[in-house]
């Protein structure tokens, strides 16, 4: 027994695993991104999941969990696709951990690297066609080519750039520009004499509602853990069901009953307006349950919603069980997922807390016990 933990519904990803590979092409392969944690969900535990259904690629932001990725599956592409620190790049070569690049010293260390080790480092060249974050400009991949063709141990497998409006449904004339603009590097690649593995630029919303990006390869995030990109996406495909897979769980800690006119919480934000039962419940902000929820948000206890009062703390908030009067102490309380007839969704707590699932997930404590169903 946990006092507050999350719970992984392998069959629910499995679910959304599918969904999404029924809308790819048939040579186009899948990567799975568990960058953040999984998203919120645990890197290894989702990642043996996926492992298990047949997935091959996994994308990651950093090293650590590149490496960690590694200790896990020995065979298996990892891909890094944020930034390594150039005292890691050695080690990235011998543990067989692809990287996204878009630095000229990057290259040359990893092809000095490529040679100690006696192997090649596998590359994926990121090209920025619109969101000015990482990658190299159109007007650069030359140059880069002709760095490549110089290095001897460093060897490149892929090519890859990210939307900036791939949620936004409609015509989109944004991100047809952006894909533009990658064409015409893949092309620049290509006359260059390069074949490359893996061309990949479709992320999730992409993956739904632009089969025109579909490359060799795509990145799955927010829509394997059956959460949609975007309300528009949503809507663009009606038939379509994503499944959650994440539930978070807690139990009471105390009940009182108190009079009209007590205050809960810190600066006395909420006042009683009548007698009530007050629940203390074990999860705080510490824990990833956004301050932004507090006298906002509600729970659910034997099916039932109940509102957070007052302030959400560190490590506990308040939270009414005076509809509940079956409640008692060590009694389940749902943050996040279904109980009974009713579900409080991550779309409902990311609006409340004025931010959006992405953040609201990669959030939750990283040592949060994650029970896979």
């Amino acid at each position: 027994m946990y006092r507050t933990w999350l719970e992984i519904n392998s069959e629910a990803l499995r679910h959304n695993l599918r969904v999404l590979q029924g809308f790819l092409k048939f040579e186009t392969k899948l990567m799975a991104v568990v960058k953040a944690n999984a998203y919120g969900h645990g890197l290894i535990e989702v990642s043996n999941i996926l492992h298990s259904f047949g997935v091959e690629v996994f994308g990651v932001d950093n090293f650590e969990d590149a490496l960690l990725l590694r200790q896990h599956f020995s065979e298996v592409q990892i891909v890094v696709l944020g930034y390594v620190l150039k005292k890691d790049l050695t080690l990235l070569v011998k543990s067989k951990i692809e990287l996204v690049v878009y630095n000229f010293e990057t290259v040359k260390i990893l092809n000095e690297a490529g040679i100690k080790s006696g192997q090649k480092a596998r590359v994926h060249l990121k090209v920025e066609t619109g969101t000015s974050r990482q990658g190299v400009l159109l007007s650069e991949v030359n140059k880069f080519i002709d760095l490549l063709r110089q290095m001897s141990h460093v060897e490149l497998v892929g090519l890859s750039t990210h939307f900036a409006t791939a949620e936004e449904g409609g015509d989109n004339k944004f991100l047809v520009q952006q894909l533009e603009e990658f064409e015409k590097a893949e092309h620049q690649i290509s006359k260059a004499g390069f074949s490359l593995e893996h061309i990949h630029c479709a992320c999730s919303a992409a993956i739904i509602l632009r089969p025109e990006t579909q490359k060799t390869l795509v990145r799955a995030g927010l829509a394997m853990y059956g959460v949609w990109p975007s309300e528009k996406v949503k809507l663009a495909i009606p038939d379509c069901e994503l499944k959650p897979v994440l539930s978070w769980k807690s139990r009471l800690a105390q009940i009182k009953e108190l009079p009209a006119g007590t205050s809960v919480g810190y600066a006395r934000t909420s006042v009683l307006e009548k007698t009530s039962r007050v629940a203390v419940v074990p999860v705080g902000y510490f824990d990833g349950y956004d301050r932004g929820l507090s006298s906002l948000a509600e729970v659910l206890v034997h099916g039932k919603r109940c509102q957070v009062l007052g302030r959400v703390c560190m490590n506990m908030m308040m939270i009414n069980v005076t509809e509940v009067p079956e409640a008692k102490i060590e009694d389940e309380v749902i943050l996040l997922g279904q109980g009974g007839e009713d579900t409080i969704s991550i779309e409902e707590l990311s609006n409340k807390a004025q931010t959006i699932p992405y953040e609201f997930l990669a959030r939750l404590r990283q040592d949060l016990p994650r029970i896979v169903l």
